[in-house]
């Protein structure tokens, strides 16, 4: 993960959820998963891992956070743990498998995000379909860097945590080089507000078509782009940049 862990890594699982609706779109998308070989990549706080495993999935969770893995491996004690799912420590460049062992890869709530240039996305997209059996899926969510860029976006909504009593502001800036820095603050929500945490994260912002020809280049030969998890299809101004590529 990130740089921002630094600093409030017990915070992240509460801040950072996968979206209720992404099993839904899954099934949607791909059909029933029942028995599927799920890879999640940075599962952060494996609740997605979890839930799909519990649907019947087989699920290897990967998460290159010591913290954010322990917090995964209790999440999915707190309920009746599936055989079928296990936590494993992995960088996103090193997701652990042998070729077309997964039917599908998940890479979610913009863990993209450690990938530094465009190289690192390519190395990526071709680890990918490395692992995927043929008509395997990526699928991966991420920032809508299209809309970051060209609306010239300087601060992304609050995520809060109102039960925890926790707020994390992203404000945005470009760097000479073309990256953008993402400025966090995390502070607790009182009058008497304290500042928990605070740290900068430097990103690429790749762009649809660069991802695009890229899944191309790597062997991908469908590839479905959506604004978000209700399957709305993607727009220039979509809140975020979700697709589905199929391994040919």
């Amino acid at each position: 993960m990130p740089d921002i862990m630094n600093g409030f890594i017990d915070y992240y699982a509460s801040l950072v959820q996968p979206s209720l609706g992404m099993v839904t779109f899954l099934t949607n998308e791909i059909g029933n998963l029942s028995s599927a070989h799920i890879l999640d990549a940075a599962c952060g706080g494996g609740e997605l891992a979890h839930a799909l495993a519990v649907s019947g999935s087989v699920v290897t969770a990967v998460e290159s956070e010591q913290a954010l893995l322990l917090k995964a491996k209790a999440y999915s004690l707190r309920d009746k743990v599936p055989r079928a799912l296990q936590f494993l420590p992995a960088p996103l460049l090193k997701l652990p498998g042998t070729p077309g062992s997964y039917h599908v890869l998940l890479c979610l709530n913009n863990a993209s995000s450690v990938l530094q240039d465009e190289e690192e996305y390519q190395e990526f997209f071709k680890q990918a379909a490395t692992l995927l059996n043929k008509g395997g899926r990526l699928v991966m969510q991420l920032f809508n860097y299209d809309m970051l860029l060209d609306y010239k976006v300087r601060e992304l909504p609050e995520l809060v945590n109102e039960k925890e009593g926790i707020r994390l502001q992203r404000r945005l800036r470009i760097c000479n080089d073309g990256h953008l820095a993402m400025d966090t603050t995390l502070s607790l929500m009182r009058i008497d507000a304290k500042e928990l945490a605070r740290q900068e994260i430097i990103i690429y912002p790749i762009r649809r078509l660069q991802i695009q020809k890229m899944l191309q280049d790597a062997g991908f030969v469908v590839i479905d782009f959506y604004g978000g998890v209700e399957g709305t299809t993607w727009q220039e101004d979509s809140p975020s940049t979700l697709f589905l590529a199929i391994r040919g």
